[in-house]
Parts: C-alpha cells; structure tokens; sequence
C-alpha cells in the first residue's frame, strides 16, 4: 500500500521556515527580537521574492516574520546564515538522506547544494521557505522533533519491540543527532507558540500551550507553479514546556481553501484534542499545579 508520509517527498512550503529560523538562532545571527523591515520584496539575481499575499509590513521582529510567515524575512535571514552553514546545518538533520524508519520504499530527494548542477543563487532563499526542496513529512518530523526536544533528534520507529525464536528484543530511544543547541529549542518554540496565540490561530487547543506553524506550498508543474493547487501543511507539538507528542498534517490539494491556515491547522487542532485524552496529558493549568506540588513549591 501507498504510504505517502515515507514514499512521498513533496515540496514542503512553510513548515520548513521552522528549520531555516532554528538555524539562524542557533548559529547566532538572528534573536527573537531582531528586526527586519518588510518592502514586500527580497531581491535576488533580479529576480523578486514576494511575500504570499504580496503584501509588505515593514517592521517585524523574528515572531512577526513566523506570525505572518513572511517569504521576504527568511530569504534574509538565509542570507545572512550563508549557504555553507545553512546546507551544512540540513545535513546535521539528516534531510539529505533516508530516516531508516521501518517501513517499506522509503523515499528521499538528494537537496541541491552550492557547487551541484541546477543550484543557483536564488535557490538559499527559495529553500528557505520550503520551495525548491522535497522532504517526506517522516524526514520533517524527524528533524523538527529536536526542535520539540530540546535539540535532540530522536531516530523514529514503529516497531515497539520483536519477538525473535520466542525472545522479546525491545526498539530502544536512539539520538541520531544534536542538531540544535537546548536553548534555541526552548527559543524556538516559545517564539512560535507566542506566534500562534497572536494570530489567534485556529491551531489552538483549549486549555494546552502548543507550539506550531503552518505550510501552503504551491506545486510545481512542467509550466511553473500554479497557485490555484496546493500542498497545506501544519507541524505542531505540545505541551509547549514538556513536549510528548509532535504531529504532522499534509494535506494535498485541498478543495475548501489552498490556505495550510484555514486546512490544516484545525485538523491539528481536532487530532491534539482527542490525543490528549489518549494520552492522559491533563490541561495546563492542572499540569502546572501538580509539578509545583510536586516540586514543594
């Protein structure tokens, strides 16, 4: 059977702006509060990048730039990141190859770096917001999660244990990497739930913090990208301060909107409600008060 979340890498669009905005926390040239001032356009090799409502909104700190998710910021940011660092950073989360989970056929697309036929100078900015660069949604959850663990990317599996001549070998947790630093993780999805809060994001989940974005990605055809058809993502995890779980949404061509806002972010939020009763993670509130008792507070 067809398994779209390893056998097929697609053109991810905004949820990748996750990654690019780790890479320039922890590589250290951009902080929460540093500003860019939005024209509406980034020019590169003359050619202009625009924002997805061509819109422009001048001043905006590094939540605004996720918030509105603006194409304009994060091609500045890549630049300044440097492609050497940026590509550099895509191998430390594994997005150049295979995540060697067990299931059948998995995919991956090689990623165009500086120096490989068909990368060009405009391809660091485009990457940035998830054009020009195919991922399976098992190689984003993978990478993303260390954002949601404190910078550690856990290996992922489905196999919970075997049983082999009648002895039961358990799959144990393994770190494949330490992409990011502790600090740019807890960074990072502090800016990113405060991003959703702001934009009263119908993402949120009643009564839990939740850190998340979403992804419209137009599809490229042999006449260009056509806007009118979309991939619409949304990568979220939760709760904020003590992550357990992390989930994906990719949505293909969706017919009610092209918009990952108006798609999939309340499937998100749907899926979390009823995970959290699976999973007995109780609200905030009640989580909170139990750790401070816990604590002697």
């Amino acid at each position: 059977k067809f398994n779209p979340a390893v056998m097929q890498p697609y053109e991810v669009g905004s949820v990748f702006k996750v990654i690019t905005l780790a890479i320039g926390i922890d590589s250290g040239v951009i902080k929460p509060e540093t500003v860019f001032n939005d024209t509406g356009t980034f020019n590169v090799m003359g050619i202009d990048i625009y924002n997805w409502d061509r819109g422009a909104w001048g001043p905006q700190t590094m939540i605004g730039c996720m918030q509105h998710s603006l194409n304009t910021c994060l091609s500045w940011i890549a630049e300044q990141i440097t492609a050497p660092v940026f590509y550099d950073y895509l191998r430390k989360f594994h997005l150049d190859k295979p995540t060697g989970i067990e299931l059948a056929l998995e995919d991956y697309y090689p990623i165009l770096q500086p120096g490989d036929e068909g990368w060009t100078e405009i391809s660091l900015p485009t990457n940035s917001f998830g054009q020009g660069i195919s991922l399976t949604p098992i190689q984003m959850v993978m990478a993303i999660g260390s954002v949601a663990n404190e910078g550690k990317m856990m290996a992922p599996h489905v196999v919970k244990s075997m049983i082999i001549d009648g002895r039961q070998y358990e799959v144990n947790p393994v770190i494949v990497g330490t992409p990011l630093k502790p600090e740019t993780a807890t960074t990072l999805t502090s800016m990113l739930v405060t991003s959703l809060e702001e934009e009263s994001s119908v993402a949120l989940v009643e009564g839990y913090s939740v850190a998340g974005k979403t992804g419209t990605a137009e599809i490229p055809t042999e006449f260009g990208y056509t806007s009118s058809v979309t991939n619409t993502s949304f990568v979220g995890w939760g709760p904020a301060e003590d992550p357990k779980f992390l989930v994906y949404i990719w949505l293909e061509k969706p017919t009610i909107s092209i918009w990952g806002s108006e798609v999939a972010a309340p499937v998100f939020s749907d899926i979390v409600k009823n995970l959290v009763v699976l999973m007995d993670i109780p609200p905030d509130n009640i989580r909170l008060q139990s750790a401070s008792t816990t604590n002697g507070e």
